[in-house]
């Protein structure tokens, strides 16, 4: 036991390193490009946050465990609302876009709906997947396009009030390498998560919709925390939107390539949908404004509530 919690430490420590300098990275490539804060936390930092998702998926899918790979990715997006959204929220002034930020929330709605209906798609299982992976392209490219459209009309004033920002190849190479640790941090967490699941039998379908989730949700979690604290609070609400497009996308675009070996149930699927709607509800009903802080404590209250029913 004492080795699994040492190989959970390291893990959740270069999680913790490497997540908090591509915040500090991805403000750099905001300003440099002129793109909104939550363009980049919707694609840049979705993907790169989402990376211990995919791993995880992909090794799990390889191992023909298809329960802990779509429980990592259903209990993740529900980590990410019901966990990550609220921390925000509760930390600072967490103000709600009214324009970008309402357009993509939509995108995530829809996306959610599609992914639900792969529970019945049966023998056109790869077809579908294929043409969610083809999606989550589609919906990097319009994320871009609303950045773009924003540089000259809502987010005019804040890019004539920054300075040209600098970047080098050294920054680039930067990127890679925080990327390259959130993977290996990622895996390091998971492999140690598998060690628990060995020693107290608990199945892995159960510890990916709980266990596997929450820690795999751990770079949003801190992403969440250091773009708070650098006054960059679009990059939270951002990173949570663009995380669960990409997990329900890319990843439940790559996991419907393979067969099903185990099957998540329709509780869990109902737990996606109805706080997912209930995300779209709170960011559509707080437009323009800053959701007050028992909205949070709601939030985390049913967190606890989802963790301790599982």
């Amino acid at each position: 036991m004492e080795i699994v919690l040492l190989k959970f430490s390291a893990g959740l420590l270069i999680l913790l390193f490497s997540t908090q300098k591509l915040v500090v990275l991805a403000e750099k490539i905001s300003r440099k490009f002129r793109i909104s804060p939550l363009i980049v936390g919707i694609t840049i930092v979705a993907i790169g946050t989402s990376l211990p998702e995919l791993t995880v998926s992909i090794i799990s899918i390889l191992k023909n465990d298809s329960g802990l790979a779509m429980g990592n990715i259903i209990g993740s997006n529900i980590a990410n609302i019901l966990m990550v959204f609220p921390t925000g929220i509760l930390l600072g002034n967490l103000r709600i876009g009214t324009t970008k930020t309402q357009r993509s929330v939509l995108i995530l709605l829809v996306v959610t709906a599609l992914f639900f209906l792969s529970r019945y798609v049966g023998e056109f299982r790869k077809i579908f997947g294929i043409s969610l992976i083809g999606l989550s392209v589609l919906v990097s490219f319009i994320e871009y396009q609303f950045g773009v459209s924003g540089r000259l009309h809502e987010d005019l004033k804040r890019f004539k009030m920054v300075y040209d920002e600098k970047l080098n190849s050294f920054l680039y190479l930067l990127a890679l390498f925080l990327i390259l640790g959130i993977i290996v941090g990622g895996i390091l967490v998971v492999n140690s998560i598998e060690g628990i699941s060995l020693l107290t039998g608990i199945p892995t379908t159960v510890l990916g919709l709980t266990l596997s989730a929450v820690a795999t949700s751990l770079p949003e979690l801190l992403t969440t925390v250091f773009s708070q604290k650098n006054h960059q609070e679009k990059i939270t609400i951002g990173n949570v939107i663009g995380s669960n497009i990409y997990n329900l996308l890319l990843i439940g675009g790559i996991i419907s390539l393979f067969p099903l070996t185990r099957v998540v149930s329709i509780g869990e699927w109902l737990w996606l949908v109805i706080t997912t709607i209930s995300f779209v509800f709170i960011l559509r009903y707080y437009k323009g404004k800053r959701p007050p802080k028992y909205i949070g404590l709601i939030l985390l209250l049913f967190f606890f509530v989802y963790i301790f029913t599982q």
